[in-house]
Order: C-alpha cells, then sequence, then structure tokens
C-alpha cells in the first residue's frame, strides 16, 4: 500500500518535497498523541470524597491533596471531638470552628482538633533558642523559670519545652513526635461509628 502526503511542505529553495511532508505529519501525530494520552492520565486520576477510601488509596500523607474532593470535615470526624449539639452549633454560625483536621497514616485517617492554638501542625523543631528566648532568661525581672509561649512564640508548637537555666534557654522536655513530625498525642485514629 502506497501511503500518499496530505499536503507537500516546501523546503525553503523553492523545491517542495514529499518526504518533509511525511516528517511534519509525523510530527502533528507525534504530538496529538502526546496531549491525548497526557489528558487520558489526567482523567484517570482518582479523587475521592470518603476520607477513608482515600488514605486507604493514597496510604501516608500530612493534609488531604487534590485527589480529595469532598467538601469540610464529615461529621462523623468532627464527632471525635464535638458533640452533636456542638457541630450544629458550628454549621449555623453560633460557635467558632477552630478547626479539625485530618491526615492519612498508612490508610488510615487520623483527626486533631485546632482548639485555639495550632497544636495539629507540625511543631518547630529548631533546638536554637530565639533572641526573644535569650533576652528573657537574661532579664532580672523574669520570675519563672519556664519560657512563656508569648516570648517563644505561637504560629506554631514548638517541639520542645523551653526554660531559663540561668540567664540561657533551654530545652526541658521534648515532645515526643510520630514518624511523619507530628505531635503525636494529638492526633487520633477515627472511623464512621
Amino acid at each position: 500500500m502506497v501511503v500518499k502526503p496530505l499536503f507537500v511542505v516546501s523546503t525553503g529553495d523553492g523545491r517542495s518535497t514529499k518526504k518533509a511532508g511525511m516528517r511534519s505529519i509525523f510530527s502533528i501525530a507525534i504530538g496529538l498523541a502526546a496531549l491525548t494520552g497526557a489528558a487520558g492520565a489526567s482523567a484517570q486520576t482518582a479523587s475521592f470524597t470518603d476520607p477513608q477510601a482515600y488514605c486507604r488509596a493514597v496510604g501516608t500523607i500530612d493534609a488531604p491533596d487534590r485527589r480529595f474532593t469532598g467538601h469540610g470535615v464529615p461529621d462523623w470526624i468532627q464527632a471525635t471531638f464535638l458533640s452533636p449539639q456542638e457541630i450544629a452549633a458550628i454549621k449555623a454560625g453560633r460557635r467558632p470552628d477552630y478547626g479539625i483536621a485530618w491526615r492519612c497514616v498508612q490508610g488510615e485517617v487520623l483527626a486533631c482538633q485546632n482548639a485555639q492554638s495550632p497544636s495539629c501542625m507540625k511543631p518547630d523543631t529548631d533546638r536554637t533558642p530565639t533572641a526573644a528566648m535569650r533576652d528573657f532568661c537574661r532579664d532580672d525581672k523574669a520570675a519563672l523559670p519556664v519560657i512563656p509561649r508569648a516570648v517563644t512564640g505561637t504560629a506554631r508548637m514548638l517541639a520542645y519545652d523551653w526554660v531559663c537555666r540561668g540567664a540561657a534557654p533551654a530545652i526541658a522536655r521534648e515532645t515526643p513526635l510520630d514518624a511523619q513530625g507530628f505531635v503525636a498525642a494529638d492526633w487520633k485514629r477515627v472511623g464512621p461509628k
């Protein structure tokens, strides 16, 4: 079978060539295949509305990504921390929603309530005292040996409790973290009841 080119391409020197035309068709075909292959791959990316199915599929992830297409935090996750009346009050706007976060660990759903602090975030593990901590410990008026959060900072939880040992800040206690670097005690395995 003889394949005739659909069009003839000029070579730039005034001549036309069927060979150049075939190369152009081949290039267009490769481009179209790449485009339709990429579109097909993105169309095949699974999406999930149920946190349990999502976690079983992704295994371990710090926070839901674009594959989770559900809305908000399901009531069964909120029920781990809140009563049905509290959930209803949040939905009605009568109570502040301090936020409940969830993530996946080894295919299971873990949840955490932020309350009024950023406790569900990965804590700061920097072991270097800040200038504010050093100033606090050097201050003669510092009656407390514990460095308060107003001094250590509240943007993120700290992985350590800081104290003043003389005029220098020191780590008094380390907070146990899980394998992903979150405060282990703040996260609970959850499932619908």
